[in-house]
């Protein structure tokens, strides 16, 4: 075991102790962990239909495979832990159709169900009696040490990979076995790492927002095993002067974290209801309304306003070419034409054949992105959290559509209710035929069963999901 000789920095305390000792008690957060486990599995068997994903999950080099090891879902492969996490990771992100969490940071928990499936799985097919409770618990405390810190720190340059990789590393120990020490030490090796530049979503916006964080919180499973085998941190990691964290990366600002931790991340997830940049999710709601008032009038457009706040104007406002699905799917004025043409917005929208419809660029050229200060107030306020967006049509012979305004997306915990069946919807309709029929069924079965999951064993689960 290896042993932690200085007192470790509070925060990495914070985090072992909360990984090892919180029951999670709220019937909520089950609910939504379960929830939001589907909404990943789902997304993850959808994007096995795009060929790009494919490719990128392959073995890294050919027949690199680990018999009895962990079963990427909707595949043949079985891989070691580290390189499943990172194929089932970037399928359930590859059509940014999952979940989402944002504050001064912005991610997406779920890149995490990859690596605890992975790693539950390959102990599972080693003897190891696991629950899908005990996955279920881990998804709750991955999510809520991400999401915290998100919340209140600013990440600058970096993405948001590397509190990822910690809460992963976090809770891949744990599942491991490992005590304290061990976790504090794996955190600290994550952080170790450094944060990854942000450049591959902006400016640039390229495939590797596919993988980014897959790929992190796969390092998050090799770190924790290595701890688990002995391998030292860094107590000190956040705070030690000059080449620490804090004083390396954040600019001698120390993380802040708004509560302890809980089940506050999971309760409060934010759910995709469409596959795009989340701050296109309010916009594209009010397109779909607006269509059948314009559909039959696209050529006698003069403008659409579109209005909105600071943080999609910073991370969604994009002109000039789109060369890619990534691009694409991270472009307001893309989103809203297609929502425009075709009152819908599916992942092959993206596509090549799509965005060749000369209609969508002569759309693009008419949309205009307007900053509305009360959005952006809203936005950034803590206790509101909204993501408004307000869309209207202005026609050539100057009459206009009525201005159609949704404040809170789909999937804010706000909307629940008017959510679940549209979220159901969603699921049935991404795993659809991607399974053997038997295990369709009995899969699909669980999406409404949360005690018949809690209690059914990983390599169960695991085993509905090979093909």
């Amino acid at each position: 075991m290896a042993i932690v000789e200085e007192t470790a920095d509070q925060a990495l305390s914070d985090i072992a102790s909360y990984v090892m000792e919180t029951e999670i008690d709220s019937s909520q957060a089950y609910e939504l962990a379960h929830l939001a486990l589907f909404d990943f599995i789902g997304c993850a068997l959808k994007a096995l239909d795009e060929t790009e994903c494919r490719r990128v999950i392959k073995p890294i080099v050919p027949d690199a495979i680990v018999p009895g090891g962990s079963r990427v879902p909707g595949t043949g492969y079985e891989f070691d832990p580290v390189t499943a996490a990172f194929a089932i990771g970037t399928m359930g992100r590859w059509l940014d159709f999952n979940d989402s969490w944002f504050g001064k940071g912005g991610g997406h928990p779920s890149d995490m169900w990859g690596a605890i499936l992975a790693t539950a799985d390959y102990f599972a097919r080693r003897g190891r009696d696991i629950r899908m409770d005990e996955v279920l618990t881990l998804g709750i405390k991955a999510y809520e040490i991400l999401g915290l810190h998100l919340m209140k720190n600013d990440f600058g340059p970096y993405d948001y990979t590397a509190p990822l990789k910690a809460a992963t590393a976090a809770v891949i120990c744990r599942l491991a076995g490992g005590e304290k020490n061990e976790i504090i030490n794996a955190i600290s090796q994550g952080w170790a790492d450094g944060q990854p530049l942000r450049i591959y979503r902006h400016p640039y916006t390229t495939p590797r927002k596919n993988w980014g964080s897959p790929d992190a919180a796969a390092r998050g499973i090799w770190h924790a095993l290595k701890a688990i085998d002995g391998e030292a941190g860094f107590p000190r990691v956040l705070s030690t002067a000059v080449v620490g964290v804090h004083d390396a990366e954040q600019r001698g600002v120390p993380f802040i974290y708004p509560a302890p931790y809980g089940c506050y991340v999971m309760e409060n997830i934010l759910f995709k209801v469409y596959p795009a940049q989340f701050r296109a999710q309010t916009a594209m709601e009010a397109v779909i309304k607006l269509h059948p008032m314009v559909s039959d009038r696209l050529d006698e457009i003069e403008r659409i306003d579109v209005h909105t706040h600071e943080r999609a104007l910073r991370t969604i406002d994009k002109k000039g070419p789109l060369n890619s699905a990534s691009e694409r799917d991270h472009c307001m004025q893309y989103i809203v034409a297609i929502g425009l043409i075709h009152g819908c917005l599916e992942y092959r929208h993206y596509h090549d054949e799509t965005a060749s419809d000369p209609r969508v660029d002569l759309l693009r050229e008419k949309i205009h992105l307007i900053e509305r200060e009360s959005y952006t107030n809203g936005f950034n306020d803590p206790k509101l959290r909204s993501d408004a967006t307000a869309v209207q049509v202005r026609f050539v012979d100057g009459s206009s559509s009525a201005e159609v305004e949704v404040l809170f997306p789909l999937g804010d915990a706000r909307r629940r209710d008017a959510a679940r069946q549209v979220l159901a919807r969603k699921f049935f309709q991404n795993t659809s035929g991607c399974l053997v029929n038997v295990n369709e069924k009995n899969f699909c079965e669980l999406y409404y069963d949360q005690d018949r999951l809690r209690a059914m064993s990983v390599d169960s689960f695991m085993a509905l999901l090979a093909v």
